[in-house]
């Protein structure tokens, strides 16, 4: 691949995902606090608020620009969303500052196990990384405890750029940090709208990376994968399309 050429990758559910889920680490807090609450039901809470609250914010906004309190004001909406439909009392809730500090950690998160070997066998190729992620400002220091960091030439995120995938602006935000052309650079990411269509639309390469939704059968020219490694032998061909 020539050295104008770059490889972006989005990161939740396309590198890691959290663990325990998000409905486990809220359900153990509530107990510590003497609240009972199932992990499943303020999962399904968090989600729910997770979908009402997007609906609320222009499609491709910031979301951790778009109240007046920033990130930390959508965090507080959504938690307490979740507990209001649990039914748990405001003292047995814990604050979103301890629930931000845990999900700043290392532990809070698993690396898919194929992440590392995928990430450097394309640098062994010569092949130069980045991330284009809708994320909050926690994302750096995350990748950098995760000992991730130091595959990616540009590591641009929603909370910093201003905008969010699908929104071509985070794209051509991502294009410029790496000093490359759309046509000469490959978004990976598991999301059809955000991912896929989003860079494509901004005028880049795409390929999906499905680990358990399945995606519409007619998206016959859509690449996806449900382990990372297949990603390898199939990427020639991607990367041959950027070469031109």
């Amino acid at each position: 691949m020539p050295a104008d050429g770059m490889v972006f990758f989005d990161v939740g559910g396309t590198l890691l995902d959290v663990s325990p889920s998000i409905g486990h680490v809220y359900s153990r807090a509530c107990a510590e606090r003497g609240a009972h609450v199932e992990p499943a039901a303020v999962q399904r809470a968090f989600d729910s608020a997770w979908v009402s609250m997007s609906r609320e914010v222009p499609r491709g906004a910031n979301r951790y620009r778009h109240f007046a309190g920033g990130e930390t004001e959508w965090w507080e909406r959504i938690s307490s969303h979740a507990f209001d439909q649990c039914e748990v009392a405001a003292e047995r809730r814990p604050t979103v500052d301890d629930l931000r500090a845990h999900f700043a950690r290392p532990e809070a998160w698993r690396i898919f196990p194929e992440t590392r070997e995928v990430l450097g066998e394309l640098r062994g190729r010569g092949l130069r990384l980045g991330i284009i992620s809708n994320w909050d400002s926690r994302l750096p220091k995350l990748l950098a405890s995760l000992e991730l960091d130091g595959h990616f030439e540009v590591v641009v995120f929603s909370a910093s750029a201003g905008y969010e995938k699908p929104h071509p602006a985070i794209f051509e935000t991502a294009l410029a940090a790496a000093g490359v052309e759309a046509s000469r650079a490959l978004h990976i990411g598991d999301r059809l709208d955000e991912d896929y269509a989003g860079a494509k639309a901004a005028g880049l390469r795409a390929l999906l990376l499905s680990r358990s939704r399945p995606e519409p059968s007619f998206l016959e020219e859509v690449s996806r994968w449900g382990d990372a490694r297949d990603l390898i032998a199939d990427l020639r061909e991607a990367l041959d399309r950027i070469h031109g």
